[in-house]
């Protein structure tokens, strides 16, 4: 039906899916916000919103106007947001409308990769459209966070990647690092990549000459990501004369990662125990002596040192409670990495739904990596791979949950889609010999 697909029918098909698309955001999810609210977040979360608001109106880069500036969050999104307000006003609407079109920016970018593994135009539509449909994409888009538009620059460096690898020039390895340092600035998860692309790199070279150039190419990406990062950080230097690269989130996500591996049970859904770990971390403050305001999720300080020394408090108190009982870390690294990545939600029962969409996908993304490896072409998509592997394996040791599998959606409805495509193929070509032998 769909082999003779042209490049004016693909448009149309994506123009549908912009309106359709639309009118879930503005028409079916407002609908439904009373019973989507208490399972799944679709207003504004993590403060981004907050910091933006304040950037607008001239308060400076702080959650709260009496409160001291702050690196809880990587600049990217917040400053993204103050342009997206200063546009169209501080809604959530406003924000839905730039997800939308970041999104469908994203389904193009998946299009584009996947051309580079099959040069098959079906799949490279299919694998589209299952992005930009996924609930996952729809409550992202529809919560005004931060996770489409890290998509989004995670795509546009896979896509100079790709090219840096094929053409092997140092220039594009270095755009390719711009762009990565871009992401960082959006979410500070991607900042040790390189490392693990440089490995696979390393071991899919030929001879040691080629390993050379790799490790060249590598920091020459790594040195343009810095660069990019480099106003952040002399920000944050002068702020409080230490070296933060990212943001001060990571004790906070370290202790309420430990804190909800003790006690999450199946009696307790998970934003009670993130709840109990924020008034957790109250105490810790009010212990520590330092003048701070929040209950629970977030504490906001006056001196931007001691969100500084907070963080560091906390950090050091999980190390010293895993150093303790190792098995511990292993513990809670292998529910994090296993289950809490793909799956863990805000109540059991969104969990139980997670599962339901999220188990599918997983099966179908694994067929597709056999077919792949089928086909011989499993390589064309080692550097996607080495991503999805990498953004669990960072969330294992402090905090995960469903929420941070968004990154790597767009990898895996690439692999499903070729899956699906390939498995549709096989039918078709057996109904007509099935049909003939028919008396």
């Amino acid at each position: 039906m769909f082999e003779n697909l042209k490049g004016r029918s693909v448009f149309l098909i994506l123009s549908v899916a912009l309106l359709i698309n639309a009118g879930i955001l503005f028409v079916v999810v407002p609908s439904l916000s009373g019973l989507l609210s208490p399972r799944y977040s679709i207003h504004f979360q993590d403060l981004y919103d907050l910091i933006a608001n304040n950037l607008l109106h001239g308060n400076g880069y702080r959650v709260e106007a009496g409160m001291s500036e702050t690196m809880i969050r990587e600049p990217g999104y917040p400053l993204f947001l103050a342009i997206v307000f200063k546009i169209g006003g501080y809604h959530i609407e406003a924000a839905r409308l730039a997800n939308l079109l970041l999104a469908f920016g994203v389904a193009f970018m998946i299009m584009r990769l996947i051309r580079r593994v099959t040069e098959d135009r079906i799949t490279a539509l299919l694998a589209a459209m299952l992005f930009l449909f996924y609930p996952g994409t729809l409550i992202s888009e529809a919560r005004g966070g931060v996770e489409i538009a890290f998509i989004f620059t995670v795509m546009l460096f896979m896509l100079a990647l790709h090219r840096a690898v094929e053409k092997g020039n140092l220039w594009r390895y270095c755009v390719a690092g711009a762009i990565l340092g871009v992401a960082v600035l959006v979410r500070g998860v991607v900042l040790l990549f390189p490392l693990l692309l440089l490995v696979y790199l390393v071991l899919a070279a030929n001879g040691a000459s080629e390993r050379l150039k790799v490790a060249l190419r590598i920091a020459v990406l790594a040195l343009a990501m810095v660069v990019v990062t480099l106003p952040w950080i002399i920000r944050n230097y002068m702020l409080v004369h230490e070296f933060v690269p990212t943001a001060t989130v990571a004790g906070v996500a370290a202790q309420e990662g430990l804190y909800t591996c003790q006690h999450l049970s199946f009696d307790t859904d998970f934003f009670v125990v993130q709840r109990e770990a924020g008034r957790e971390r109250s105490r810790l403050a009010g212990r520590l002596g330092i003048p701070f305001i929040g209950t629970y999720t977030y504490q906001f300080f006056y001196d931007a040192r001691d969100e500084v020394a907070f963080n560091k408090s906390l950090l050091a108190g999980v190390a010293t409670e895993y150093g303790r009982d190792p098995t511990l870390l292993a513990s809670c690294g292998g529910k994090n990495l296993f289950f809490n990545f793909w799956f863990l939600a805000k109540t059991w029962q969104a969990t139980c739904l997670n599962m339901l969409i999220q188990v599918p996908l997983l099966a179908l993304a694994l067929s597709g990596i056999f077919v792949l490896r089928k086909r011989c072409l499993l390589r064309k998509m080692g550097i996607m791979l080495t991503f999805v592997l990498y953004v669990p394996a960072v969330h294992a040791p402090i905090l995960a949950h469903a929420r941070y599998t968004m990154a790597v959606v767009p990898f895996l409805t690439i692999l499903a889609s070729i899956s699906l495509v390939s498995g549709l193929r096989l039918y078709r070509a057996h109904v007509p010999k099935e049909t003939g032998s028919e008396p």
